[in-house]
């Protein structure tokens, strides 16, 4: 009865919550209106083979072409818009081949802001995709970039469509996975040489920058807080229950943000997480108790089980075939993260090293892209 009361009360907060949103467009608002956006782009541009796409929080805008915007920069969009309806209330903009203008470029000179850290990380995160498309060919440094960062970069859409097909889309978001192997690996390192309680500190350190250098999405922002919820938990002494702590990053981040709930990352991240916990354990007591398929197939298919009816409804089809890809793939993900990682830094001190560090870089990345094309 407490369990039911909890969640009928944060439904109703919820609900209160986002029917208060207001709209972002003018009660004048018509299909032919011209609308003028501005915003900071913090979020890393993306491209297609033929398109240039701004993502602005519930602004999604698509431009024919490669257009040059790093992150700082002050954009102005003007053109007619498509808004994307729930009940009456406006969850995405759409706004196709604008005019645009950068009005300024932020320089943070003098001061210490959260938004010239954003805005510093974001032109790392700019940085670091050009040492990889430099040092590698598509689709191995786009794929190395949203590995590593969410980032997609110039990925082929006959690619694009062959990781839609064999489900792992996935790989090319930052995620919980991520987060996972960001957190383990810093306090695996550190935990050696200093106390406890700081590596636990330096592993949520580690984290926070993470999520800011991938662009803090809807689904690692959630990880994010789920991983340092644990770490924290765990530093006190108490027995971090995933599941609940699940629930929680949830209902706070549509607390703040209703709109995240038809966000389809925030979707997928949390169903694909709440696969792990809840259908995985259901499939590893009836399954064999072999240890490779604890660890990589019993997660996938759970993961792939639970996801399947948001992918079906979004996508308008499901991937039979993804437990197989993933289980072939997910082993490498940790070492492409890692040698992506070393590429990047050795490559920002010297051209040389960076072309060293891609030709390790390359097979990894070669045998992943083989595996997802042979079953795309």
């Amino acid at each position: 009865m407490r369990k039911l009361k909890i969640i009928l009360l944060f439904t109703s907060l919820v609900v209160l919550r986002f029917a208060m949103q207001a709209s972002p467009l003018p009660n004048t608002w018509t299909p032919e209106s011209k609308i003028r956006f501005t915003a900071m782009i913090i979020q890393e541009v993306e491209y297609t083979d033929s398109q240039t796409i701004v993502r602005s929080g519930i602004w999604y805008i698509k431009m024919r072409g490669y257009a040059v915007i790093i992150p700082g920069s002050r954009m102005a969009f003007v053109g007619t818009v498509t808004p994307k309806l729930l009940g009456n209330k406006v969850t995405q903009i759409v706004m196709v081949d604008p005019i645009f203008e950068v009005i300024e470029h932020t320089r943070c000179v003098g001061g210490f802001h959260i938004e010239c850290i954003v805005i510093a990380l974001g032109q790392l995160r700019h940085n670091w995709v050009h040492i990889l498309e430099k040092n590698l060919p598509e689709p191995m440094s786009s794929l190395a970039a949203g590995i590593l960062l969410g980032i997609q970069g110039k990925m082929p859409e006959a690619f694009h469509q062959s990781l839609i097909s064999t489900g792992t889309l996935h790989i090319v978001a930052a995620s919980g996975y991520n987060v996972t192997i960001v957190a383990v690996v810093l306090m695996s390192i550190v935990g050696r040489v200093i106390a406890k309680q700081y590596a636990i500190m330096i592993g949520i350190l580690g984290i926070i920058t993470y999520v800011l250098l991938a662009g803090s999405s809807a689904s690692v922002v959630r990880a994010g807080i789920m991983g340092s919820l644990t770490l924290i938990a765990y530093y006190f002494g108490r027995v971090a229950e995933a599941k609940r702590l699940l629930w929680i990053c949830g209902v706070i981040m549509i607390l703040v943000n209703p709109l995240m709930i038809v966000d389809i990352g925030f979707q997928l991240s949390f169903v694909a997480t709440a696969g792990l916990l809840y259908i995985k354990p259901w499939i590893a007591r009836y399954g064999s108790k072999n240890k490779f398929f604890d660890e990589y197939l019993y997660p996938t298919l759970a993961a792939t089980l639970a996801t399947m009816p948001i992918i079906l409804i979004q996508f308008g089809r499901v991937s039979w075939i993804s437990p197989i890809v993933n289980m072939l793939i997910l082993p490498v993900v940790p070492l492409i993260m890692l040698l992506t990682t070393i590429t990047i830094g050795i490559g920002s001190l010297s051209v040389l090293l960076g072309q060293l560090g891609s030709l390790i870089l390359y097979f990894p990345l070669w045998y992943m892209v083989k595996i997802i094309e042979m079953f795309g």
